[in-house]
């Protein structure tokens, strides 16, 4: 379920493109990376030494027409692209091979030298994962099917008509998001250095920035939303539901931007497991396994696509929790006019604690 979500919103992102823009540049590209692991926490600080290195490929689109440049005053590029990372330790950490939608906005596109960002987010397949006999010391990832999420800027230059090279750095975490412990993720920077080629070159309009466009029909927003998904315990043996419920109003503050606040309640029957097991060991005290968390976050507006970003803190947490603040990262997409779907993903710090999906009305 949450591969499909994933892959949904991989060709969803590209079939905007697709749909909405005649005046599309092929843009395929190749580059290098090589970077170093962030020993973000003590328990993987051992095995943080080595060197990642890989290749990447992009097959992408660059949309250039009038329908893309309302929304950002830009010209971005959405596709697809294969990013393989050797971790430089195969014994242990293995190798990571993703697949990942992204969206690039180009700065500056019609000069020789322009700048990029991307925002990138699909599957990874890891080699070779965490094992309590064969692999002890990998608690970077537990289970073969995680997720890659990064951020990249860079630097292009325009070779010729059809040819771009690019120098860029790059963010790069992976996590299976809550579906098997351990799972303190890995975090790892690299820099590259490749070629974008332009197969069908077409000329950079020039046009007005017309802030007084209204993208946005509404000036606020009320969202009811139940969100599910499983988790497993401490251990990652077993698997136990986690449900929840979001209420929250969205502030329309610029062309396609949000100011969101909200409450949600969760009930966590992994948490419950871990208090039952922790009382069998220890005669410790059973406390309640739910809590009431306020959010507070940004909306990015994009038509039918949402994405926030949360900070949230517990009001209401018997249970003792790794922060007694979190994040939150939400991906919706409205099916219908007010019914939307979409994923969340949740973390302490850089610990993701579950990724859910989810199913809401806005009024």
């Amino acid at each position: 379920m949450r591969l499909f979500f994933i892959i949904l919103f991989i060709f969803s992102i590209c079939g905007v493109g697709a749909r909405e823009e005649r005046n599309k540049v092929i843009m395929p590209g190749l580059r290098g990376h090589y970077g170093f692991i962030v020993p973000h926490s003590s328990t993987i600080q051992d095995i943080s030494w080595s060197k990642p290195r890989g290749i990447e490929a992009d097959f992408a689109w660059l949309l250039m027409g009038r329908d893309t440049w309302k929304y950002c005053f830009c010209y971005p590029r959405a596709g697809f692209s294969f990013f393989f990372i050797n971790f430089g330790n195969p014994e242990v950490l293995g190798n990571a091979w993703s697949l990942y939608g992204f969206i690039e906005p180009l700065i500056g596109a019609g000069g020789r030298l322009y700048g990029t960002v991307r925002f990138g987010i699909g599957p990874s397949y890891m080699d070779n994962v965490y094992d309590s006999v064969d692999n002890p010391t990998n608690r970077f990832y537990s289970s073969p099917l995680s997720f890659v999420v990064l951020l990249n800027a860079g630097i292009n230059c325009r070779i010729t008509e059809k040819l771009n090279l690019r120098l860029a750095g790059s963010f790069n975490h992976i996590s299976n998001g809550g579906i098997k412990n351990p799972n303190t993720g890995i975090n790892y920077p690299t820099l590259s250095l490749g070629v974008d080629y332009r197969i069908n070159p077409l000329p950079f309009e020039y046009r007005i920035k017309d802030k007084s466009l209204q993208l946005i029909p509404y000036k606020g927003r009320l969202d009811i939303c139940l969100f599910g998904t499983g988790k497993t315990d401490i251990k990652g043996h077993e698997r136990y539901p986690v449900i929840g419920l979001l209420t929250s109003y969205t502030r329309v503050v610029g062309r396609i931007s949000g100011i969101m606040g909200g409450m949600e309640f969760v009930a966590d029957y992994a948490d419950r497991h871990e208090m039952e097991r922790n009382s069998l060991n220890t005669g410790s005290q059973i406390v309640d396994h739910k809590y009431v968390a306020a959010l507070l976050g940004h909306d990015l507006l994009l038509g039918r696509f949402t994405f926030q970003i949360q900070m949230g803190a517990y009001l209401y947490s018997p249970f003792k929790r790794k922060d007694p603040v979190f994040q939150r990262y939400t991906l919706s997409f409205y099916t219908f006019r007010s019914v939307y779907t979409g994923i969340s993903l949740k973390a302490h710090r850089y610990v993701a604690d579950f990724l859910d999906v989810r199913l809401g009305y806005s009024f």
